[in-house]
């Protein structure tokens, strides 16, 4: 954690190591040194003016101590946004390099929250932490030294608090742990559930329905988990807390206040200003003893949850960018050969011994019912996955031998569960920032396609309107079919060579699914298009159509052929035609 904030800016560190020290001799000079010398030095009889230098020089160094520390606490404002947005683009770019896989396990996924929960704030503790340790040392060591030669009896009782934490600490860092991890579960579930209630897409279904139930009982049943942590760690957290502040209040405390009062008023071996140093300095030097095991044990607290951080940054990428492999030639041919798939922790494949070829320029679509395995396909293809079995070839070359970013330059997609972003219009189609002229007139032209442009235009700032209002109160919140006309624009705006789209006309009706289809075609004229749909008429725009169900492909040609075989993608046809069409349309 040190070693990223020094990347970040090593200013922070030196500057905060300085402090530390500066802040540990002023500690000691002036709620220590302070009263023993005076009070010693005037009941010793010292010259006065000698007194009044000595702490004229102190009183000057206060004054100095106070100006760095003004400038340091700036520089440390100034500078924490800069670590904090280091550590955070550490952990987005390893985030985007992760494979799509990783973000449907579970256990990564719960990895991946802790690690970035609180990252910043974690590292920043651990070195807070490390100067903690260097500024309790030369406290320790200062006040010790002091208060062994005025007795050393004292200096054992304030060694008794870090005894109990070496004893016990490790212990208790260890419940806490345990609770706050557990407890940071049962938290998820009860956030979950109050988003539920005010997003809105969950607002329609929870006012129609009876889903709001569940989600009630969710809500009692997560909080009543919350409550058996409570009951089975808060008793043993309390307990060590009792335990902890008996030995520094009581023993420690109490016990030196009594002893050097007897040894100043009683036996009058102790001078007024060591008694004074003695009760004023015993608690805060036990407490920094103390300190030292809480800090030495806080690393350990901390090195838990840096696990996490450290598991997720040193997670070896399964399908990574390597930038020595060539980038990939003009696009020919993609092959599939005998690929199949299977999602981790499934026990069927997903996807069975396909095999298909697309050639640069055709029209190919792939249909079938639900769970067929047509998505799945999608991804293999731009290797968000890597097939379980079999391979894909570029041209007659595996992919994984091409560069990753390369290859997946090739493919402009619409996903079926495509997403809008709290950005601007231009920013959603073009996927970029730091749009120019020119691409905002590509957005245009995209817009105008899709049949969304004049709607755009007339907003007040067009395609610049924010899209949602997260962020914005006069963002603009688009209907299903209009959203996806934006997703749509996307291609449009794109220079791929593949295009591919994932049912993505589903919020249209047939008619505005049509005109779609054809002005895609249109733009798309001489690239590659692989495109699901569930209705079939727009199938008979492919070239070629492959029948996916149960993972396998079950038919393949052009329409009229698949029509002359009078079996699956026959019969799908006939039923949806009869929808639209009369009998004699149909036949």
């Amino acid at each position: 954690m040190l070693g990223l904030i020094v990347k970040a800016c090593p200013g922070v560190i030196i500057l905060g190591l300085i402090s530390t020290v500066l802040s540990a001799i002023h500690m000691f000079l002036l709620n220590t040194y302070l009263y023993k010398y005076a009070l010693n030095a005037l009941q010793e009889g010292k010259e006065l003016r000698i007194i009044l230098i000595t702490l004229g020089c102190m009183f000057a160094y206060s004054v100095l101590y106070r100006i760095f520390q003004n400038i340091s606490s700036c520089y440390f404002e100034l500078k924490y946004p800069k670590v904090q947005a280091y550590i955070q683009n550490l952990l987005q770019k390893k985030a985007v390099e992760v494979e799509l896989a990783c973000f449907e396990s579970t256990a990564f996924y719960d990895t991946y929250v802790k690690a970035t929960a609180e990252a910043t704030n974690r590292a920043y503790t651990v070195m807070n932490n490390v100067f903690d340790v260097v500024w309790i040392l030369i406290n320790v060591v200062a006040v010790g030294t002091l208060i062994m030669t005025i007795d050393p009896i004292f200096l054992l009782i304030a060694f008794l608090p870090l005894l109990c934490t070496l004893l016990i600490g490790k212990k208790r860092n260890r419940i806490q742990y345990d609770y706050s991890m557990k407890n940071q579960e049962m938290a998820r579930q009860r956030d979950y559930v109050r988003r539920t209630f005010y997003l809105n897409d969950f607002s329609k279904e929870m006012r129609l329905t009876q889903m709001w139930k569940v989600m009630f009982r969710r809500m009692h049943s997560s909080i009543a988990e919350m409550k058996k942590l409570v009951d089975k760690y808060g008793y043993k957290m309390m307990f060590f807390q009792y335990l902890f502040d008996f030995i520094f209040d009581i023993v420690v405390y109490t016990g030196s206040i009594i002893l050097a009062t007897y040894k100043t008023l009683v036996t009058k071996s102790m001078l007024l200003g060591d008694c004074f140093v003695v009760i004023n300095s015993i608690t805060n030097i036990a407490g920094q003893i103390n300190r030292i095991g809480d800090v030495i044990f806080k690393l350990d607290e901390n090195s838990l949850y840096i696990d996490n951080l450290r598991d997720f940054l040193e997670y070896d990428v399964q399908i990574s960018e390597n930038k020595s492999a060539p980038i990939v030639p003009a696009f020919k041919t993609l092959e599939l050969h005998d690929v199949s798939f299977q999602y981790e922790g499934q026990g069927a494949n997903t996807l069975q011994k396909i095999n298909l070829i697309v050639h640069a320029g055709e029209k190919i679509a792939i249909v079938g019912h639900n769970g067929a395995g047509k998505t799945t396909l999608i991804k293999l293809l731009q290797r968000l996955y890597d097939p379980s079995e079999g391979e894909i070839l570029l041209n007659g070359k595996n992919i994984k031998n091409y560069r990753l970013s390369s290859y997946r330059g090739l493919f402009g997609t619409v996903f079926q569960d495509y997403q809008l972003f709290a950005a601007s219009i231009a920013e959603n189609v073009m996927l970029k920032g730091d749009i120019t002229k020119a691409d905002r007139q590509t957005v245009k032209d995209a817009l105008v396609k899709t049949g969304i442009y004049e709607k755009i235009a007339a907003l007040p700032n067009g395609m610049d309107s924010t899209v949602t209002k997260e962020f914005d109160d006069e963002g603009v919140i688009f209907s299903g079919g209009e959203a996806q006309k934006i997703s749509i624009a996307r291609i449009f705006a794109g220079n791929h060579e593949i295009v591919i789209m994932d049912e993505p006309t589903s919020a249209l009706d047939p008619i505005a699914e049509q005109e779609m289809y054809r002005n895609m075609f249109d733009a798309c004229d001489g690239k590659t298009v692989i495109f699901i749909s569930h209705r079939l008429s727009s199938a008979t725009m492919a070239d070629r159509i492959y029948l996916f169900e149960n993972g396998e492909i079950m038919e393949q040609g052009t329409h009229q052929q698949l029509l002359s075989l009078g079996c699956k993608y026959a019969d799908m046809w006939h039923k949806q035609a009869d929808t639209y069409m009369d009998a004699e349309e149909a036949a």
